[in-house]
């Protein structure tokens, strides 16, 4: 597998926006090296046994990925994934099980990944986006397990704009840009998918994560 060359970049840029200008309480993370198959898997059981019913969670995934036509199914791939066997990459059905026996009362996960629009199969509905308090407090009082993918079932860019993939880049500066006290995920989406579309081959995708538990809410930015 071809080292990526902005994945890490990616990575730190968004934990040093995200912790900078809008409130998260912590942070987690595997770079390079530490990014094998039993780490990540690892920290996903830890999330699964730590995060409570009242706590928010933001997975970002930047990194390989593929798609396996004979089997369906789409895959990270970790750092030790040396080969183009299936045996140490993570699949994106395991992912979907860990999304929904993670205890919190919001998901977001974003991936960054070729192929990672895999991780959307099956029918889902969402609330109607509207800009009003009412909307706000009702999209957070509902359970939500979404994601945002980088492209669909189709190889993505690693090389973009400013040492960061197309997707990173437009992800980064509609955070950075954003002076709205809450902003939801499906905004993000939307200021998004046309730049990147328009800008690559790829098209990025927004959906709830199928049997995972999501009643339709929503994971709201809230800046500091």
């Amino acid at each position: 597998w071809t080292p990526l060359k902005n994945a890490v970049n990616d990575a730190k840029a968004i934990e040093t926006l995200l912790n900078g200008k809008y409130k998260f309480d912590s942070f987690k993370k595997l770079y390079d090296g530490e990014a094998t198959r039993q780490n990540i898997i690892t920290e996903m059981e830890w999330l699964v046994a730590n995060v409570k019913q009242q706590d928010n969670m933001f997975i970002y995934y930047s990194g390989n990925g593929e798609y396996k036509q004979d089997l369906n199914k789409g895959y990270w791939v970790p750092v030790d994934a040396k080969t183009a066997s299936t045996s140490n990459y993570i699949s994106n059905s395991d992912i979907q099980t860990f999304m929904g026996g993670i205890k919190s009362k919001h998901t977001l996960l974003v991936s960054d990944a070729c192929f990672s629009g895999d991780i959307f199969r099956g029918s889902t509905v969402m609330v109607p986006f509207e800009d009003s308090e009412k909307y706000y407090k009702e999209v957070y009082a509902l359970p939500s397990r979404k994601a945002i993918t980088s492209g669909g079932i189709e190889p993505v860019m690693d090389g973009g704009r400013e040492g960061h993939s197309v997707f990173a880049y437009y992800f980064l500066k509609v955070l950075e840009n954003n002076n709205n006290k809450y902003f939801d995920a499906g905004q993000l989406y939307e200021k998004i998918k046309v730049p990147v579309t328009n800008n690559s081959e790829q098209s990025p995708k927004f959906s709830p994560i199928k049997n995972a538990g999501d009643e339709g809410g929503q994971f709201i930015f809230i800046k500091k």
